[in-house]
């Protein structure tokens, strides 16, 4: 069973403050006001944010508040997307953060790495980050920032029953849903669960279209949630839209191109990308009209020809909230680079950090050995607590 903590309001936190005050000497130096003491604290890095609110309970209550949550996503340092590279080793699991955006001088603020705890294996991940949040296998929810995790309930009264998972969003309501559908003998069930709610999975009838999931992570943006799928009767590749608010379904036509197009999101709108590493050829499929199913295509040859820094294979981790497309190495070569193609000035960008092989040696000893390697691009830090 989940505890859920009693919300708390900023004028009990005040009445805290006036508290502890009474009990010291007049003669001391007063307080900082409270709303000075968040905006303070908002201008932190999250890692500063986290110790401090170990202090005592009256700072943990603070930095937990959704006025201060709110407050430090408002910040541009704070809600710079990164892009959050997790990897396995044979007994621990890492995460390494890599800024995506410069400075104003051109150069990139620090990477950062870290140790998670209290997971399965990372490889098997439901969802790219949404939010700051991320599904993991056996119903976990994670939030990388705060190193916390959710156990979830399982939707089916038969936990061996095969299911597919999905997260999404409601950027009115700042909700998370979690969307699952349940492989029932010869139909699915669709159940929904929203997180921070004291409720159970909701069954889903009506507005559906027949449909299975047919595998890959969806993408969720502007609170929709689109999953690729295969319609039942004829067969036909879709994509599933989800509105995580409405709760409603509808299918959008599969653009027609290679077999393996990897979804994602582009400036607002849904995109289908195939990518060959050995020739440099990125077809990009970009949603024209939802109504209308009509998609727009463009091949882009020789992405990197310019680039010095193509030594070894990369491949396709996703698509910045900038128009971005991002490439990378599988292995940590020395200086870690990460290409970064824009395909409306057909131009790319390299990022390069130092120090990246010697952080995962000290880490992990002389012998570097890794596995499982996910990448989650537009990783949002969040302070929002489970």
């Amino acid at each position: 069973m989940r505890v859920f903590r009693k919300k708390v309001s900023l004028r009990w936190i005040n009445k805290r403050r006036r508290e502890r005050s009474s009990r010291h000497d007049k003669s001391q130096t007063k307080h900082i006001p409270l709303d000075l003491t968040m905006e303070i604290l908002s201008r932190l890095p999250v890692k500063s944010i986290v110790r401090f609110g170990c202090v005592s309970k009256l700072w943990s209550t603070l930095t937990r508040h959704q006025s201060f949550i709110n407050l430090f996503a408002s910040r541009s340092s704070s809600g710079q997307p990164r892009l959050l590279v997790t990897f396995s080793t044979c007994y621990k699991k890492y995460g390494i953060s890599f800024p995506q955006h410069q400075n104003p001088d051109g150069s990139y603020p620090p990477f950062y790495s870290f140790q998670i705890k209290n997971t399965s294996y990372m490889r098997y991940v439901r969802s790219k980050s949404v939010e700051g949040l991320i599904l993991l296998p056996g119903f976990k929810i994670w939030n990388p920032t705060l190193r916390q995790f959710l156990a979830l309930p399982h939707p089916s009264e038969h936990p061996s029953q095969d299911c597919e998972c999905y997260l999404g969003y409601d950027p009115l309501e700042g909700k998370h849903k979690v969307l699952c559908i349940v492989d029932k003998e010869y139909s699915e069930e669709l159940q929904v669960l929203t997180l921070g709610a004291q409720e159970s999975w909701r069954v889903i009838t009506k507005g559906i279209p027949m449909h299975f999931p047919t595998g890959g992570l969806g993408r969720c943006f502007n609170g929709i949630l689109y999953y690729e799928a295969r319609l039942l009767g004829d067969g036909k590749n879709i994509i599933m839209s989800f509105d995580v608010k409405s709760e409603s379904f509808s299918p959008i036509k599969y653009p027609e191109g290679p077999s393996h197009l990897m979804l994602d999101i582009i400036q607002g709108r849904l995109a289908m990308v195939a990518f060959c590493s050995f020739s440099n050829i990125v077809d990009l499929y970009i949603l024209k009209d939802e109504d209308g199913h009509e998609w727009t295509h463009q091949r882009f040859l020789n992405i990197f020809g310019k680039s010095k820094l193509w030594l070894e294979p990369v491949y396709f981790k996703g698509i910045t909230d900038d128009g971005e497309l991002v490439f990378a190495p599988n292995t940590f070569p020395e200086p870690y680079y990460i290409i970064y193609f824009d395909p409306k000035k057909n131009s790319t960008r390299e990022a390069l950090f130092q120090g990246v092989k010697g952080e995962i040696r000290r880490r992990l000893g002389p012998y570097i050995y890794y596995y499982n390697r996910v990448d989650f691009p537009n990783h949002i830090e969040s302070l929002s607590s489970l």
